[in-house]
Order: C-alpha cells, then sequence, then structure tokens
C-alpha cells in the first residue's frame, strides 16, 4: 500500500514521536501509532517499515530539529553569551511546562531507556549529545573570551556539565517543581560556573561584571 493523500512526513513524525515519548519504546505498539497518526498499518510500513524503523526516523527527526534549535539559540556576540545561555536553559524548562503532557525531551528519555541495549538509537543520541555539547561550548567560550568566566576552565567539561544538569532538572518537572524553582536551580548552576580570577577582562573592552538576571 503507498502512501495515502495528504501524507506530511513531518507531521506524521512528530505524531509518533509524541507518542513513543508517552509511552517509551517497549510500551509502545503499532497499534498505538496507527491511532495517533491515522495511518493503517500497510501505510506506516510502506512509508517507514517496521516499529523500529519507524521510533529511528522519529528519534532522528526530533533531534535534527533540536540540534538546529540549540545552534540558533546559542550563537551570538561574546557579550550577551551568558545572557543567551540562561535564556536557553529557561526556555527548555518552559517548553516542558507548558507542553500539555509535560513530556521530558526524546533524547533525555531514550537515553536512559534504550543506551546500551539499541546501537541505532545509542548512536543517534550520542551524535545529538554531541552537537547539544558543541553548541554549548561554543557559547561557553564566547563567554570566556567577554571575561565571563575562568580561560583556563575546559569549555567542553563545563558544556557536558550543563547538559547532565538540565536533564536532572527535566526529571523534576515529573514530580512537580514549578517554574520558581527550577529557574532557581537553573541559576544556581549558572552561579557555579567558574569565574575568572582578578578584575574581569575581555578582549575588546572592559565592561561591567556579569550579574545574574
Amino acid at each position: 500500500m503507498g502512501r495515502p493523500p495528504g501524507f506530511d512526513r513531518r507531521e506524521v513524525l512528530a505524531a509518533v514521536e509524541r507518542e513513543f515519548r508517552k509511552s517509551g519504546y517497549d510500551g509502545t505498539t503499532l497499534d498505538d501509532i496507527s491511532a495517533a497518526t491515522g495511518l493503517g498499518r500497510g501505510s506506516l510500513y510502506a512509508a517507514f517499515g517496521d516499529k523500529h524503523a519507524l521510533f529511528l526516523a522519529a528519534l532522528g527527526d526530533y533531534c535534527d530539529q533540536d540540534e538546529a534549535s540549540d545552534a540558533a539559540a546559542l550563537e551570538g556576540p561574546d557579550e550577551t553569551a551568558m545572557e543567551r545561555l540562561r535564556a536557553y536553559l529557561i526556555d527548555s524548562v518552559d517548553r516542558q511546562l507548558n507542553d500539555p503532557e509535560q513530556l521530558a525531551c526524546m533524547a533525555s528519555r531514550f537515553t536512559v531507556e534504550l543506551a546500551g541495549r539499541d546501537q541505532e538509537a545509542t548512536a543517534r543520541l550520542r551524535h545529538g549529545f554531541d552537537a547539544q555539547r558543541a553548541a554549548l561550548a561554543g557559547c561557553l567560550r564566547a563567554a570566556q573570551r567577554n571575561g565571563d568566566l575562568d580561560p583556563a576552565a575546559e569549555p567542553v567539561t563545563l558544556a557536558t556539565l550543563l547538559v547532565v544538569g538540565f536533564r536532572g532538572i527535566s526529571s523534576l518537572i515529573g514530580i512537580g517543581l514549578d517554574r520558581a524553582e527550577l529557574v532557581a536551580v537553573i541559576d544556581a548552576i549558572l552561579a557555579g560556573l567558574p569565574r575568572p580570577p582578578g578584575p574581569r577582562v575581555h578582549q575588546a573592552a572592559t565592561q561591567e561584571p556579569y550579574s545574574q538576571v
């Protein structure tokens, strides 16, 4: 069976992604996916393949969009690097809080569920992690150039710490922490980043020290 009229791959993958995020890989059936997408099993098989292929397609599409969004949100001038970083972390929390079902990000969920037992999913999740960490490290380097962070600190290590911290914060949404508590945790994480010793100096010109907003 071919694709039904009006088939929109992106919309179908978004519905598939939500179904997997709600019930997990093992807890999601093809009947669940069929009901969520409005496509019969035959159409799903013809368009994507089996359940595992559907999952990988949805995971890949989700990660592709996330990677592009992360890069756009974190790139910018050195002078506003810390503000961008804080806004990025808060926006990530807000997106989960504002989701009708408060679903955790797909990468976080399936890193726990599938990493190590599904080689293809693990490889895609690792690629997504590396991309997110690289975008964060780039923003941290900008903050170092601006004199907001210790130039001796390793940005990739700090970026990894931020990913771990954010994924932990994301899990707290599921147990009911409110936005004010979550933002306070984000601010505490950012306040714990290593500041430069002595007077704050950056490459372009001296500015007032970064203050937490």
